[in-house]
């Protein structure tokens, strides 16, 4: 039946009945069958639901997985070739790594189907049908095109609905449009494309007032609220930059550690050696050279900083967008509930002729004017109403006035908004006088005016039109500065114009002239109060915010100028309208010109820009809290969903939550996200430097005939051993107060730069292989052992020699330790002590250091011996060496920069 939703707006009420094959009376039984069979049920199917099984074992199959797996299956080879060397441990470890990844990717694609699952929330579980002739109650599952369906205030729509009855009938299609303001619906047809014909409910939306009756022409994925439901779950999610980051990463140093293993095991092969020593030679380079513990310490931090950022009030439901948060370029925000409260507050009760704010007694006189206009129902302290009357209602109870029983009493007749007259009125008794009060655009009561009432005294040759002309200016003064504004006029019933409304015989149109213009009142959905600062922060930072609404641009553009989004007097926009004649590369030069607001959008158009965005090399975070938001908050490479009043499509679909929907929270976020990634590029720095000492042993053990200096379980010890805790302290270091004076960084530059691989391998890695090394050889010569002699693992001078070589790389990681805390600085403050992973990890390598050489249990375990003192104390001096030299290579960058 969806074939005629193109153009089921345009039809007569009689006429939908046909187009549907349907009655007044609904659908017989046996129709209903039939049609149920052809059209399927009305829900949101997951198209292709996961078999969970499938797609957890797609997961062992990708490249990252492979490698592992591989990796693993040599060291067990290895480890029956020659058993002993702890190959199989090793083996184990990588295992364990690659079930890891997998669990984790596998939780991220079930998410989609999570997120198809949440939207189903939104359709109510019961609908009234006539079928038959006869009302009943049913599943909505169970309704077909066709269906006559009861709405009412309070209901939510089960399907898209043409309407072919409406008793002042008011939608709320916030969930698919992001408007916050209620529409009035009609039956009669429109000449309009469907999204816009007031004739139409589509399924999601809430009945807000009145009640109609609504013949179904599309359920299920048909629905307007279906497609979009089927568009965010066709979109694949991007990887986030991190995700990005450590897959480069991983990519290389394994085709490092894989080319160096086999171009040694060539060598070893091409000069004779035994295929097992070649094997255990490959695979140490391969563990020296992959930082096993690398990984998991990114894990733990990337928890650790998504724990901080709830203390924040920045949930995260995706840990790698902990880092990808503070790498956005582009905040990209909707209006309503995140730079607004989503409240209408009335902000200013003005004399229309003077432009002055109204003494108090006068406000009560002009706010009972309106609440007659108005429909409220007052539930115990909460009120229920239109927004706008609401808002009207709350300022009241304000002004010190309770009495809304009474007022609805003295309420003879209510006329609802009309959108296209856009007024809306009431007549209500008191002191014995009856009153027409008309409430509405400024532009739409002007004609029927005849009287301005003002404290203001006229001059006796102003004439009307002049004083109109000043009342239109102050109207303008008032919406250039955001407000909403809403004019208030009434006028004095006769007794016949009573009784013609008691008899009903008197409608709107019949009673609207001669009107005294009352004031002005002015509304506003007030800015949080610390959304300027924060946006002020966002621009400092290099950050910029984009304002994506469905609202009115004129509506955007003075919300976007009070939050500081763009200067005052911009009028530089894009509406829904643009946007859909725009190519992605047409879009992104206007974004590169300045423009920062977009109005009138829909969820295609909101994804459109989000295309562009990326397509110009920006990491982008979406905020959104409604159905329309979903598809947007998953093509973004950060999703950011409202806690308090997000849906839970919103949700399911970001992967950070705002717990108190503050836009605030986003730049603290911010904050902490590059905290997050400087922290990870320290304790990378820090780990990888640790491979120099562990490598440079098997390149000369391999090349000369030189006993070798440390095995796998002594490069393990390390890498999954001593170098965590610091590693994870690292992790834990604050934030640099300059962090957000700085420009985003480049999508491209990356945890592994040229730099730090040069600074971890050549300079400090470089330094700890030689230092360890040296006393390594130093040992072995004093101890009487000659060039080119081998030596067993059991002599007491190999054990110390090796036990020496290992406890001075320890050593030396201290210094390292102290010096990655900053770039430009020595790393020796009070926080070194405040950071108690640091103090820990750094007694945690002081112990360990002492006890392989002096601790017979752990001397057995490592195959360690002792050494004197004095050799002891030279270890001691190559930490300080090295933090020293560090030192000196910050000072002179720091000096060639400011040259």
């Amino acid at each position: 039946m969806s074939e005629h939703s193109a153009h089921i707006g345009s039809l007569e009420p009689n006429e939908v009945y046909s187009m549907l094959r349907s009655s007044p009376e609904g659908l017989a039984s046996s129709e209903v069958t039939e049609r149920l069979f052809h059209v399927g049920p009305n829900r949101i199917e997951v198209a292709g639901r996961f078999k969970l099984w499938r797609t957890l074992m797609r997961q062992f199959v990708n490249f990252f997985a492979i490698l592992l797996f591989v990796s693993a299956t040599i060291c067990f080879l290895a480890q029956r070739i020659n058993p002993g060397e702890g190959m199989a441990v090793l083996g184990w470890a990588l295992l364990v790594v690659a079930l890891l990844n997998a669990l984790f990717c596998f939780f991220q694609e079930y998410r989609a189907e999570k997120a198809m699952e949440a939207l189903q929330q939104y359709l109510p579980h019961l609908v009234e049908v006539l079928r038959g002739g006869r009302i009943t109650r049913l599943n909505t599952e169970e309704i077909v095109p066709g269906d006559v369906v009861l709405l009412a205030e309070g209901d939510k729509v089960a399907a898209d609905l043409r309407l072919i009855e409406a008793k002042d009938l008011m939608i709320d299609n916030a969930p698919l449009t992001g408007e916050s303001v209620a529409l009035r619906l009609f039956s009669h047809s429109e000449q309009k494309p469907l999204m816009e014909c007031r004739n139409i409910a589509f399924a999601g939306c809430t009945v807000v007032r009145g009640s109609g009756r609504g013949v179904v022409f599309a359920t299920g994925l048909r629905t307007r609220f279906g497609r979009i439901a089927h568009l965010s779950q066709s979109i694949r999610r991007n990887e986030t930059p991190m995700e990005r980051e450590i897959s480069r990463m991983i990519r290389t140093l394994t085709a490092i550690a894989c080319t160096m293993g086999v171009a040694f095991f060539s060598y070893g092969l091409f000069t004779g050696k035994p295929l097992w020593m070649n094997l255990v030679f490959m695979m140490g380079i391969i563990v020296a050279n992959v930082p096993e513990g690398l990984l998991p310490t990114m894990t733990l931090a990337l928890v650790m900083g998504s724990l901080r950022m709830a203390k924040k009030q920045v949930l995260v439901t995706n840990l790698n967008a902990v880092e990808s948060l503070g790498s956005v370029h582009v905040i990209c925000t909707d209006k309503t509930g995140t730079l607004t409260r989503n409240q209408l507050t009335i902000t200013c009760l003005l004399d229309a002729l003077e432009g002055s704010p109204m003494p108090v007694e006068k406000q009560r006189h002009l706010i009972r004017l309106a609440l007659a206009a108005s429909e409220i129902r007052q539930t115990g302290t909460q009120l229920l109403g239109d927004p706008l009357d609401v808002a009207l209602a709350k300022h009241w109870l304000q002004l010190g006035q309770k009495e809304f029983e009474t007022l609805n009493n003295q309420v003879l007749r209510s006329f609802a908004f009309d959108v296209e007259k856009r007024r809306s009125g009431g007549i209500f008794m008191e002191k014995g006088k009856a009153f027409l009060v008309v409430k509405g655009a400024f532009e739409a009561i002007r004609p029927m005016i005849f009287r301005v009432e003002s404290s203001a005294s006229p001059l006796v040759t102003s004439t009307l039109q002049q004083q109109l002309a000043a009342c239109a200016s102050t109207l303008e003064a008032m919406a250039s500065s955001g407000l909403r504004v809403i004019t208030v006029a009434y006028r004095p019933l006769s007794a016949t114009e009573i009784d013609q409304i008691h008899a009903e015989e008197a409608g709107a149109d019949s009673l609207e002239h001669d009107l005294i213009l009352a004031g002005l009142i002015g509304i506003e959905d007030p800015i949080r109060p610390e959304v300027p600062s924060a946006v002020s922060r966002c621009h400092q930072a290099g950050v910029e915010v984009l304002m994506i609404t469905g609202d009115h641009p004129a509506t955007a553009l003075a919300v976007a100028t009070k939050a500081g989004i763009v200067d005052p007097g911009t009028s530089a926009h894009l509406s829904g309208v643009d946007l859909q004649g725009l190519t992605i590369e047409e879009l992104a030069e206007r974004i590169r010109r300045g423009i920062r607001i977009f109005a009138r959008t829909t969820p295609e158009q909101k994804m459109k820009i989000v295309t562009a965005l990326k397509s110009m090399d920006k990491v982008v975070a979406m905020t959104g809290d409604g159905v329309n938001d979903a598809p947007a908050l998953r093509a973004a490479d950060v999703g950011i969903a409202m806690g308090i009043q997000g849906t839970d499509v919103a949700r399911e679909s970001a992967q950070i939550i705002l717990l108190d929907d503050n836009f605030a929270s986003i730049v603290n976020g911010i904050e902490e996200g590059r905290t997050v990634f400087a922290n990870m590029q320290k304790f990378t720095n820090y780990v990888l430097v640790s491979n120099g000492p562990e490598i440079l042993p098997y390149l000369l053990y391999i090349v000369l005939p030189v006993p070798l200096a440390l095995n796998i379980i002594h490069i393990l010890a390390i890498d999954l051993g001593t170098d965590l805790v610091p590693s994870m302290g690292l992790g834990q270091e604050p934030a640099d107060p300059e962090a957000m004076a700085r420009s985003p960084r480049n999508p491209r530059q990356g945890l592994l730069t040229t730099p730090l691989i040069l600074h971890s391998y050549c300079f400090l890695g470089l330094f700890q292989g030689v230092w360890s090394l040296g006393l390594f050889f130093y040992v072995l010569v004093d101890g009487g052992w000659q060039y080119g002699t081998p030596l067993h693992a059991a002599s007491p001078l190999y054990q110390s020699a090796v036990g020496i070589t290992l406890a001075s790389i320890l050593l030396m990681q201290i210094g390292n330790l102290i010096g990655r805390r900053y770039t430009s600085r020595s790393g020796l403050d009070r926080g070194l002590l405040r950071n108690r992973l640091l103090a820990a990890g750094i007694l945690i390598q002081i112990v360990f250091s002492w006890a392989l050489l002096y601790w017979p249990p752990l001397q057995h375990i490592m195959g360690t011996g002792p050494v004197s003192p004095q050799v002891y104390g030279l270890a001691w001096l190559g930490m300080f060496s090295l933090f020293g030299v560090d030192y000196c290579r910050k000072m002179l960058v720091k000096q060639l920069w400011k040259g």
